[in-house]
Order: structure tokens, then C-alpha cells, then sequence
């Protein structure tokens, strides 16, 4: 019944006299609690698929996380032996993450279209994306070289390692995580088709957290191919030769790919290359940042530790936003408005809710982690505040920025599976790396 409804007249006062007195009945707690369940349990109703599926990619990501972070606590000696190595590493695991997600998440498009085969027939949608990504990997992982170089002697960082030994390190590192990852990424596809999965809903942090526990011992194996190499010959030449080959066969891999005549792959690469050359910049950004911190980041190993997983959820929030944003625009369930529509703040919400739990989750496996292998660690509850508050602030970011970024590419005709992912994986590396050192420094000054 309708409050109005619900409104009675009484009549007040002593004989002769009259006052009349419209009274409105206050909502009882027990209505209004009553309301706050159903709501509640719409919301989650609503989003039953997500919270099905989800949880266990994100699981599996803190824990893989976790095992590159002890990999890149073990790594201190070697970036000290080779300034300026942690440069790259935040751009070759966001670079791995932008292709493979993106990737996946034009998979996950694809079953939503009724477009997917699982099968690696040439023409079919698989063998389209897989075929890209392997040239996209290659090519990225050239430029990657150049721009942590370049970017180096931009900021007057002091390094020891060359222009060729950086492109050497990219590359033989790239290749070997992202032909690791596309088997993945292709496994992860067929069992989900297979399944009916929700591919938007699990295969990014899954992606993003192989991704994290394969990229760094890969860079850690190039870096020792590199002292090999230039163990081996005078003056670096060996090196020189390699990264001219790797350059060649990149530039090679480049016009094949844009000249292809599957249209599918000229469009992927077309809107992909230029997109990943910028957030190749942004992740290089996010490793200046963390070199420059290197020396408290190896006094207190535990924030070296914390790091990867840190990101690496950050990424995968962001994956899942990206992917279900993308799949809606898509599919038209979602408009691209000035302002985010009731159905896209839901989806903020949910991703609120999974920070909260994941972030507190890092905090704390990051603690017993460094507690058990005797890594100095700063306390328990400061380990898990610092891992909260950077959590929720590089959250709020990637709800707007994953939002915005979708709509525009929308709007200018470009495939947001191609644009959102990989542009949000940048800008939340570089945005989760100040979020973290902003949250470090106001729980524990160093």
C-alpha cells in the first residue's frame, strides 16, 4: 500500500472545537529493513554470475602475485647488478596483460556474438586473435626496448644497460612469457566456451596473474642471457647483432600484420599498435618511478613483495570492468552516456566490494609470506592498511577511467576490446604504483 495511501485525518480538540491534523505514519524499521534485504538481494541476485565466477581468478592472481613478488624480492642483486632493469619490468607485464587480455576479452565478445569456434582453423575468430597477438608480442616487445632506453636518458637515470641490451631483454623475455600465455589464454577460451563461462567475468585476472608470475622469472632469464652474451663477445657486439635481428624481424612482423589479408588482424593490429606504443610509455612512467624508489624498495623487501600482487589484482579489477563494459556497449545493454547509468554504478560496486576483500587478502598474504622466508617486513596491520588504502584509491580510478575510455572509443567507431584494456592496464600501473607509494608513506614514513 502506497504511503499516500496510508494517510489518515484525526480529528483533535474539545467540544464544539475541531482541528484537523494530517498524519503521515513514520516507515517502521521493519519495512525499511525489510526494503534494504530485497534490495540487497536484487544486487546480488543481479550480479550472481560474477560473484560465482569471480572470486576464484582473483584468488588464483593474489596467490601467482604473490609468488612474482618473492620472485622480484629475489631479484634485488640483480637490479643492482644492472641499473635500470626495473625500468621494464612494469611495462613488459603491462605490455603482456594488454595483449593477452585484450585478447580474451575479444574472445569473450565473440561468444557474446555467437562468432566463437572453438578450433584454430584459419579464418575462425581463434586463430585470427591468436595469430595478432603472437605479432603484437614481438613488435611490442622491440618498442618496449627502445622506450625504456630513451625514457632512462630522458630522466637522467644512471643505468649500465645499453640500447641493444635492453631490446635483447625485452624481447627474449616477451617472447617466452607470451608464447606461454597464448597457450593459456587459448586453454582458458575452449573450457570456457565449453562450459558456458562468462569469459569477461574470469579470464582477465587470470591472464593478468599468469602474466605477473611469468613475466618476471622470464625478464630475470634475458637479463642472464644478456651478461652471457656480453660475457662472450668484445664491446657488446653479440648483443648488437641480436637486437638488429630482433628489430628486423619485429619491422617484418609489422607489415605483414597491417598489410594481412584477413581484415580481422590489419584492424587488431591498426588499433592496437598505436594504443600499446602509448601505454608503453605510461608502464615505462610506473618503472622510472619504482627505480627511483629502488632503495628503500630494497631496504623494506616486503613492499618488493607486495608490488606485483598489488598490481596485479589492481589490473585484473580493471580487466573485469573493462571486459563487462565492453561485452554491454556490444550488445547495447549499455549507452554511452555523459554520466555512468544506474546499470554501470552497480557494476562500480561490485568492484568496491572485491577490492575491499582483495586488497585486505594482498595485505596479509604479503605479510606471512615475507614473515616465513625472512624477508624484513613492516607489521601486520601496516602491511594490510597499506595494501587497503592504495586498493581503493587506484579502484575509485579504474571505475571512472575504464568507464570513460570505453564510451569514447565507442563513440569513435574504434572496438573497445582493442582500446579499454590494454590503455586501463597503463594508466593502473602507473596510478597503482603512486597510489601504493602514497599509501606507504602516509602508513609507514620512510
Amino acid at each position: 500500500m502506497r504511503m499516500q495511501e496510508m494517510q489518515k485525518r484525526t480529528m483533535l480538540g474539545s467540544k464544539g472545537t475541531g482541528l484537523s491534523l494530517i498524519v503521515t505514519p513514520t516507515p517502521t524499521p521493519t519495512l525499511t529493513l525489510r526494503a534494504l534485504l530485497n534490495h540487497t538481494s536484487s544486487f546480488f541476485h543481479d550480479f550472481s554470475d560474477l560473484f560465482r565466477q569471480a572470486p576464484f581468478s582473483l584468488l588464483f592472481c593474489s596467490f601467482t602475485g604473490l609468488l612474482a613478488g618473492i620472485g622480484l624480492s629475489l631479484m634485488a642483486d640483480m637490479l643492482q647488478l644492472l641499473p635500470g632493469l626495473m625500468i621494464l619490468i612494469p611495462p613488459a607485464i603491462a605490455m603482456r596483460g594488454n595483449v593477452y587480455s585484450a585478447l580474451v576479452s575479444r574472445l569473450g565478445t565473440s561468444m557474446h556474438l555467437g562468432l566463437f569456434s572453438p578450433t584454430l582453423k584459419k579464418g575462425g575468430a581463434l586463430y585470427q586473435n591468436a595469430y595478432a597477438s603472437l605479432l603484437l608480442t614481438l613488435i611490442l616487445s622491440a618498442i618496449l626496448g627502445f622506450l625504456a632506453k630513451i625514457v632512462a636518458d630522458a630522466f637522467g637515470m644512471p643505468n649500465l644497460i645499453s640500447l641493444p641490451g635492453f631490446i635483447l631483454i625485452s624481447v627474449i623475455g616477451g617472447l617466452i612469457s607470451g608464447i606461454i600465455l597464448l597457450g593459456i589464454a587459448i586453454l582458458v577460451s575452449i573450457i570456457g566456451y565449453r562450459r558456458n563461462w562468462d569469459l569477461d567475468n574470469m579470464s582477465s585476472p587470470i591472464i593478468t596473474s599468469a602474466g605477473d608470475m611469468i613475466t618476471i622469472p622470464s625478464l630475470f632469464l634475458a637479463a642472464i642471457a644478456l651478461l652471457k652474451i656480453d660475457g662472450a663477445s668484445p664491446k657488446g657486439l653479440l648483443s648488437l647483432l641480436f637486437s638488429i635481428l630482433f628489430i628486423l624481424a619485429a619491422f617484418f612482423c609489422a607489415i605483414k600484420g597491417l598489410k594481412s589479408a584477413d581484415a580481422a588482424v590489419r584492424r587488431i593490429l591498426r588499433e592496437s599498435i598505436p594504443m600499446l606504443f602509448a601505454c608503453g610509455i605510461l608502464s615505462t612512467l610506473a618503472g622510472i618511478t619504482l627505480d627511483m624508489k629502488l632503495p628503500i624498495l630494497i631496504a623494506v623487501p616486503a613492499i618488493l613483495v607486495i608490488i606485483p600482487p598489488f598490481l596485479g589484482e589492481s589490473n585484473a579489477l580493471g580487466g573485469i570492468l573493462s571486459a563487462r563494459l565492453s561485452s554491454m556497449l556490444h550488445i547495447g545493454t549499455v549507452n554511452p552516456k555523459q554520466f555512468p547509468d544506474k546499470l554501470v554504478a552497480a557494476n562500480f560496486a561490485v568492484m568496491y566490494l572485491f577490492s575491499i576483500a582483495v586488497f585486505l587478502f594482498v595485505g596479509v598474504l604479503s605479510y606471512i609470506a615475507s614473515f616465513l622466508l625472512d624477508i624484513s617486513t613492516p607489521s601486520i596491520f601496516e602491511m594490510v592498511s597499506i595494501s587497503l588504502l592504495g586498493g581503493i584509491l587506484c579502484t575509485t580510478f579504474l571505475n571512472f577511467a575504464s568507464y570513460y575510455i570505453a564510451i569514447l572509443s565507442f563513440r569513435f567507431g574504434m572496438d573497445p576490446d582493442n582500446e579499454i584494456i590494454p590503455l586501463i592496464t597503463s594508466l593502473t600501473d602507473v596510478v597503482g604504483v603512486l597510489c601504493l607509494l602514497f599509501a606507504m608513506f602516509i602508513i609507514k614514513p620512510f
